[in-house]
This record gives C-alpha cells, sequence and structure tokens, in this order.
C-alpha cells in the first residue's frame, strides 16, 4: 500500500496545490486582521453585525454552486478548443455578472423582511440592513473573479494566482487601514467599511483578472485575433476566419442543466442551514461568537481542505476517469495528514484567539465551540474528496441525491423536534446538530462515492497502470 501512495503522490500537482493554498491563506490574514479591527470599535455589535453577512453569503452560494462548480468540468471540456473557450468565458461571464445583479437587487430591497426571518435581534436591523445591502454590491463582483480564477485553474497557470494574491493582500490592507482601522489616517466608517473596502478591492481585482486574461490570448472584448496567446498554445486553426462570430450559447443548454442540479442541490442545503444553524444561532443571541468559530475554522484550519477540492475538481474536469483512478490515494493521504496536524496544533488555538484575534468577549466560549466541531470537520475533510470527484466529473445528481437525503432524513426529524419543544437550542446544542448532520452526510457521500467507482469501474489502488495523466505544466 505504501508504493502504491507513493506512486499516487508522484502524479500530484503539488505547485498547483501550494498556489491555492497561498491564494486561499490571503484572505485569512486580512480577515483576521478584520476580526482585530472589529473588536477595536465602539459599538457592542459590531461582532453580530459582521456575523450577518454569513447567511447573506449561503444565499449568494446557492446561485455561486449553479454557476461556479460546473465551471470547471465545461471550461476543462473546451480546453483544447480555444475559440469555444473564449466563447464559453464571454457568455459565462455575461450570464453571471446578470443573474448576481437581479440578486443584489433583490436582496437590497428585501432585506428587512429578510432580517425578521432571521430573527435578528431589532437592536441590529437598521445597522445591519445598511452593511448587507453594501456587501451584496462587492459579491456579484467577487464573483466575477471566482469566474476568471477557474478558467486559470483549468488551463494551469498557477503563477497568476501567486500575483493575484498578493495584489488581493496589499489592497485590501491599504484600503481598510484607511478606512476601517482606528488610525488618524482612517476614516474610521466602521463595519460599513469593511463592506467599502470590498467593492473596492473586488473592482479592481477584476479588472487585473480580465488584463490577465488577454494578455494569455483569452481576451473577451476584441474580435479579432482571439486565441493568440503570447506563447500561441491552444490555437485553433480556423480562429482567423471566424474572428467575427458572435457569442454563442449552446453550451449553457448542457451547462444549464448540471448547474440547474448544482443550484438545487445548494438550495436544499443551504436553505436548510440557514433555518437550523443561522436562524437558531440569532435566536440564542450568540451571532458574533458563531462568526468568529466559523472564521478560525474556515480561514485558518481547512484551507489546506478547501483547496485540494479545488484542485480535485481541477484534475478530475481535465483528466477525468484517469485523475480519479491515479490521483485519489494521493487526494486521501494528504487529508489524513491535514487532520493530524490540527490535532496536534490545539494546544495552540486559544493562545491565538486571545493574542491574534484579539477576541474579547468569552473566550472559553469560542474555544468549546471550535473544539466540539473539530471533530466534526475531520469528517468534512474526508467528505471533501468525494464531494470533490463528483463535480469535477460533473455528476452533479450524486450531490443532488446526498444533500436530498440528509436534509429530509436529517435536518428535517431535527425541525419536528424543535417544533415539538423537544430540542431546545443553545449555543453548543447547534454546533453539536451541525457536526451530527455533517457526520450523517460524509456516510452518504461515502456509499454514493462507493457506487460510482463501481458504477464507472474505477479502482482507485491501480495506480501504476500506463495511462498518462498529463498534469503537469
Amino acid at each position: 500500500m505504501f508504493n502504491k501512495i507513493k506512486e499516487s503522490l508522484k502524479h500530484f500537482n503539488i505547485k498547483m496545490y501550494i498556489a491555492l493554498m497561498i491564494l486561499a491563506f490571503i484572505p485569512t490574514i486580512y480577515t483576521t486582521l478584520r476580526i482585530y479591527f472589529i473588536g477595536q470599535l465602539p459599538s457592542e455589535y459590531s461582532y453580530s453585525i459582521a456575523g450577518q453577512l454569513s447567511w447573506v453569503n449561503l444565499i449568494f452560494e446557492i446561485i455561486q454552486e449553479a454557476i461556479i462548480l460546473p465551471l470547471f468540468y465545461f471550461i476543462g471540456e473546451a480546453i483544447h478548443q480555444t475559440k469555444e473557450l473564449i466563447n464559453r468565458i464571454k457568455t459565462g461571464l455575461l450570464v453571471t455578472f446578470i443573474i448576481y445583479t437581479l440578486l443584489a437587487i433583490t436582496i437590497i430591497i428585501f432585506i428587512h423582511p429578510l432580517l425578521n426571518w432571521m430573527s435578528v435581534s431589532s437592536e441590529l436591523k437598521t445597522e445591519s440592513a445598511t452593511y448587507i445591502r453594501i456587501e451584496v454590491i462587492a459579491n456579484i463582483f467577487s464573483t466575477m473573479v471566482d469566474f476568471i480564477l477557474v478558467v486559470l485553474i483549468t488551463i494551469s497557470k498557477e503563477k497568476y494566482l501567486y500575483i493575484f494574491t498578493f495584489l488581493k493582500l496589499i489592497l485590501c490592507l491599504l484600503v481598510d487601514l484607511f478606512l476601517v482601522s482606528n488610525l488618524s489616517c482612517s476614516l474610521n466608517l466602521g463595519i460599513n467599511g469593511i463592506g467599502y473596502s470590498n467593492i473596492i478591492v473586488n473592482v479592481v481585482l477584476w479588472l487585473v483578472s480580465l488584463y490577465i486574461l488577454k494578455y494569455e490570448g483569452y481576451s473577451i472584448f476584441s474580435q479579432g485575433n482571439q486565441g493568440k496567446g503570447k506563447k500561441g498554445k491552444n490555437y485553433d486553426d480556423d480562429d482567423d476566419d471566424d474572428s467575427d462570430e458572435k457569442m454563442s450559447f449552446g453550451w449553457m443548454k448542457s451547462f444549464g442543466q448540471k448547474g440547474l442540479v448544482s443550484g438545487l442541490e445548494s438550495l436544499i442545503r443551504n436553505y436548510t442551514y440557514m433555518a437550523m444553524i443561522s436562524k437558531m444561532v440569532n435566536v440564542v443571541n450568540e451571532q458574533g461568537t458563531y462568526w468568529v468559530a466559523n472564521n478560525f475554522i474556515w480561514g485558518w484550519l481547512l484551507i489546506p481542505i478547501t483547496q485540494l477540492g479545488e484542485l480535485i475538481k481541477k484534475d478530475c474536469g481535465t483528466g477525468n476517469k484517469k485523475s480519479v483512478k491515479k490521483l485519489s490515494l494521493s487526494y486521501f493521504t494528504i487529508t489524513i495528514i491535514v487532520c493530524i496536524l490540527w490535532l496536534i496544533s490545539i494546544p495552540l488555538w486559544k493562545p491565538f484567539m486571545i493574542h491574534v484575534l484579539d477576541y474579547k468577549n468569552d473566550i472559553d466560549t469560542l474555544y468549546t465551540l471550535v473544539l466540539i466541531l473539530i471533530g466534526f470537520y475531520i469528517l468534512y475533510a474526508i467528505q471533501n474528496v468525494f464531494d470533490s470527484t463528483f463535480y469535477g466529473l460533473g455528476k452533479i445528481w450524486y450531490m443532488f441525491f446526498e444533500s436530498v437525503v440528509t436534509n429530509t432524513l436529517y435536518y428535517g426529524t431535527a425541525y419536528i423536534l424543535y417544533k415539538a419543544n423537544i430540542w431546545t437550542p443553545t449555543l453548543n446544542g447547534i454546533a453539536i446538530l451541525f457536526g451530527c448532520g455533517n457526520a450523517f452526510d460524509s456516510i452518504v457521500s461515502f456509499l454514493a462515492y462507493l457506487f460510482l467507482l463501481k458504477h464507472e469501474k474505477i479502482n482507485i489502488l491501480d495506480v501504476e497502470g500506463e495511462d498518462d495523466l498529463s498534469l503537469d505544466n
């Protein structure tokens, strides 16, 4: 088995994985700084107001997973057809912009009914509404950037991810210093300053990402000479003859079918989370604590896991079943190593929360909450390999099945118990409810993964075959 794992690791694209992790760790740095800035604000509700954005992001995530996640498969499908790839980038960006703009406008108009439904306390509503309205505008451009990042990942241009990463860090630090911090040079815009900062940074990053696409020969604006990158890679022989061809949305029929399934899966999952977790956290008035805990877990602990998932989607999108066969053992090995590192680092967590996050509220409550959740997130880390494989192969129905089973059986039962006053929400009780839901979902995902391997006749232990993945740059 050791030799098989070693052989699988030889095919693992470590350069792309490192690039993805660095890219993802940068938001962690400025998010940590923002938590520090929020702690310095005079308002006692600052953490709670910032925490309201978590459920708003779930609404955007539904659309994002309908568009971005299936994109790995469809961009990978056209990777050797430059003209078609450019067309998919153009039309995809246009549709994404329209959808997200309409969603942002809807949230801006109906924000107060949404806040009422989420059981937000009256003293938070006015400030939360203003902050959320600013942030949803930033979300439009953030998703456009995510779209282009999928393209860069799929065409193996990790060098630009490094540039993008450090640019984002510099922009966020500078803009936050002038808008949010308590320095003498700051405008001291408070929690709203974070929203304005996100708008400025995301617009700049979007413009830079468009320039990078153009530099590599994937311009979405010029009519002629498209596909002629500086290195002339992946150039279609007939591109010159069709330089004036209009945008074609034909590919979106298949994309829309998969995106609809992915979106429905996300809708079921995120609606359940909003109703059973986010809303319950508001009911017990622990929005701020739960928000900081989530930022610590997702920002510091889960980065190696989530970015491994991005790489799996890219590998499976371009290498198909060969990638699953050759690389799955390496995926599981890296996941186990990361989880072991989590457990080793536990003694450092509380000092980190005190001295780095500068969390001034009940630190023991925050620490206990993270300890409760981490065991369940180990299962999530393993499940990440299963789910990312489904997405990369375009097997969206597997995810839909998984979501329906988990959210109907598990959370449906939990909701009945809550309405019958058998279960009363507390902060730790909500964390256990969420964690057990993760565990239930992991079991369903594992069974679906086994079915996939059997149905597609994939043996992940057979890594010494002669298939060429061509994963290296």
